[in-house]
């Protein structure tokens, strides 16, 4: 099975994707599920909002979306009552954006959140990007000070911090992080691949700021699917708890 691990469906700018246009480029590149998460302005502020928007596509796409929420670590005790809220309701995994939620992700004002995630056994998505709060170190110093919460890294830090994953894919072996490869070049991927292993690399596309097809075909022609079945869904599916 093919799981994108990050979609937005949204209507603001970057991210003007309906739920019925997703499905559709999913059918169109063979991708059966999808994770989809808020859009920028859900991720900043509107968190309640965001949160039930995306749990309500979830539920109408007939086990093709998996809902991520957003909370920022700003929202104190509220947040960790969104939090639960999003997880008892279905959400399968904690988006944070430290660009667009204003926070160091080293800072303790994340600890409370983070620590609830691990209990709740969702996976953190981290964007990395574009300051350097952003930075992938930042999201790997995250996951060293709570082994108890697993993370995945957005976009490998290549938007924005590409000649610092060298050293991080080299010298980190962190059990509990993750890279997803959305607005990774494809001909990058394999090289990722190589240095952190096949258990740790996970497909995405960051539809619609990128052609899920096209990136999909990219991919599949430098990176064989059916040898690499674990990055195309596998490893997600195992981190959201619907794997072996």
């Amino acid at each position: 099975m093919v799981i994108d691990s990050y979609t937005t469906p949204g209507t603001e700018r970057e991210t003007a994707l309906s739920a019925g246009e997703l499905l559709k480029a999913m059918d169109r590149a063979g991708v059966e599920r999808a994770v989809i998460a808020p859009q920028d302005r859900e991720i900043a502020v509107r968190h309640a909002e965001g949160n039930d928007r995306i749990l309500k596509l979830a539920s109408a796409s007939g086990g093709r979306f998996i809902p991520a929420c957003s909370v920022s670590p700003w929202r104190g005790e509220e947040g960790l009552r969104l939090l639960r809220e999003a997880s008892r309701c279905g959400a399968k995994m904690l988006v944070l954006a430290p660009m667009l939620q204003g926070f160091i992700p080293t800072d303790e004002i994340a600890d409370p959140l983070l620590k609830l995630a691990g209990e709740l056994r969702m996976p953190v998505y981290v964007h990395t990007g574009p300051h350097s709060a952003g930075g992938p170190t930042q999201g790997v110093l995250m996951a060293e000070a709570h082994p108890g919460t697993n993370f995945i890294l957005g976009h490998c830090g290549s938007t924005d911090h590409a000649w610092d994953m060298p050293v991080i894919l080299q010298r980190n072996r962190l059990p509990n992080v993750w890279y997803e490869a959305s607005l990774v070049r494809p001909w990058a991927v394999p090289g990722y691949l190589k240095a952190a292993g096949s258990s740790r690399i996970i497909f995405g596309t960051a539809m619609p700021r990128n052609d899920m097809e096209f990136e999909l075909a990219q991919l599949r022609r430098l990176l064989p699917e059916e040898e690499h079945p674990d990055v195309y869904g596998g490893n997600l599916a195992r981190l959201l708890g619907e794997g072996a």
